[in-house]
C-alpha cells in the first residue's frame, strides 16, 4: 500500500503504470490508494492560505462602496497565521502601488506588526506613526513597524515617542507640545496614503479594548462604541462617538484622517465583521485587505440589513 501510494502520488506513475510494475491489477491498485487515504497512509492538504479571491473581493468593494478590496484565502482555526497572511497580502499591496515621494502614516496593530515584516522594497517614502503606543512589548509598538517600514523604502521616519492614551486632557495636551510629538503631529496633515488596523468593540477583539480599565470600557461602550481605527471611535451607524476620549489620545483626529486621500484598513477574522461594516459606514477608509472569512460574514451582515 505504502509503496503504492508513493509511486502514484509522489512519483506521478499512473495506475496502469503501477498495476504493470507490481504484477496487480489496475482495479487492485485503486483499491489499496483508497485504503491509504482511508487509513491516513496518504494525507491531501491544499496550501491556498494566501491566495487571493477576486470575485469575493468585488462583491466586497460593492458592498462597502470601496475604491479597492482585497480579499485571500485563510484557515480560521490559526489566527496567528491568519494575521501573518492578511499582513502579507497588505505588504504586497503597497509594495505594488505606493508611489516615490508619498508619506505614510502607520497606525498599530497586531496585523500591521505582521504586515511590517513581509515588507517587500519599497520606493522611497517618508512615513509617519499615526498614533502613540500601547504597553511596553518593542516587538508588536508603532515605533517597530515604521522602523521595519523606513528601512525597506529608505525614507525618513518619524515616530511618536509618547502613549496613545493618557489620564486626562491636560497631560495629553502637554505631550502633544512637545517638540518631537509636535512634529509628528504636524505631519499628519501631509499624509497620502495611511495604513491602519481595525479593532472590534463587540465582540472584543481589540489592544486599545484590553489596555482600558473595565470601566472605561464599559462606560465608552455604553456610548455606542463598536470598532476603533488608529483610535478614532465608532458607532454602528458609522458616526465617531464619545469625542472626550480623543482629548486624552495623542493620535490622528478623524477630520484629519477622513481627509487623507488613501486609507488602507487591514484586518482578518469573522468577529470583526461587525467593527469593519461600521468602519466602512463612518467613510474613515478607502480600501480594504482581509480574508475569506471576514469577508462572508460582512456580505452576509450587509444582505441581512438589506
Amino acid at each position: 500500500m505504502v509503496e503504492v501510494a508513493r509511486q502514484y502520488f509522489l512519483h506521478d506513475r499512473s495506475k496502469v503504470q503501477i498495476a504493470e510494475a507490481f504484477g496487480l491489477s489496475r482495479f487492485k491498485v485503486a483499491r489499496l490508494l483508497d485504503q491509504a487515504r482511508e487509513q491516513g497512509v496518504v494525507t491531501i492538504r491544499i496550501n491556498d492560505g494566501g491566495l487571493p479571491v477576486p470575485e469575493l473581493a468585488e462583491r466586497l468593494q460593492r458592498a462597502l462602496r470601496l475604491r479597492r478590496a482585497v480579499v485571500i484565502e485563510t484557515h480560521e482555526d490559526d489566527p496567528d497565521e491568519a494575521r501573518r497572511l492578511v499582513g502579507a497580502a497588505a505588504a504586497d499591496l503597497l509594495g505594488q502601488t505606493l508611489r516615490e515621494g508619498e508619506v505614510v502614516g502607520m497606525a498599530w496593530g497586531r496585523t500591521l506588526t505582521a504586515m511590517s515584516a513581509s515588507m517587500p522594497a519599497l520606493p522611497r517614502v517618508d512615513v509617519v506613526q499615526l498614533t502613540g503606543a500601547i504597553g511596553a512589548d518593542l516587538e508588536v509598538s508603532p515605533v517597530e513597524v515604521i522602523r521595519r517600514f523606513a528601512l525597506r523604502s529608505g525614507g525618513s521616519a518619524r515616530p511618536i515617542f509618547a502613549p496613545l492614551v493618557v489620564g486626562d486632557a491636560r497631560t495629553a495636551e502637554a505631550l502633544r507640545r512637545q517638540p518631537d510629538v509636535a512634529q509628528a503631529l504636524r505631519m499628519h496633515d501631509t499624509v497620502t496614503t495611511a495604513v491602519v488596523a481595525v479593532g472590534s468593540w463587540e465582540p472584543p477583539n481589540s489592544q486599545l479594548y484590553s489596555a482600558l480599565s473595565v470601566a472605561d470600557r464599559e462606560r465608552l461602550r455604553a456610548a455606542g462604541v463598536r470598532a476603533e481605527i488608529a483610535a478614532i471611535l465608532v458607532a454602528d451607524t458609522g458616526e465617531v462617538v464619545a469625542p472626550e476620549f480623543a482629548e486624552l489620545c495623542v493620535s490622528i483626529q478623524a477630520d484629519q484622517l477622513r481627509r487623507v486621500p488613501r486609507v488602507v484598513a487591514v484586518a482578518g477574522g469573522a468577529d470583526k465583521a461587525l467593527a469593519v461594516a461600521a468602519v466602512a459606514r463612518s467613510r474613515l477608509c478607502t480600501e480594504l485587505v482581509t480574508d475569506r472569512a471576514l469577508a462572508e460574514a460582512v456580505l452576509a451582515l450587509v444582505s441581512e440589513e438589506r
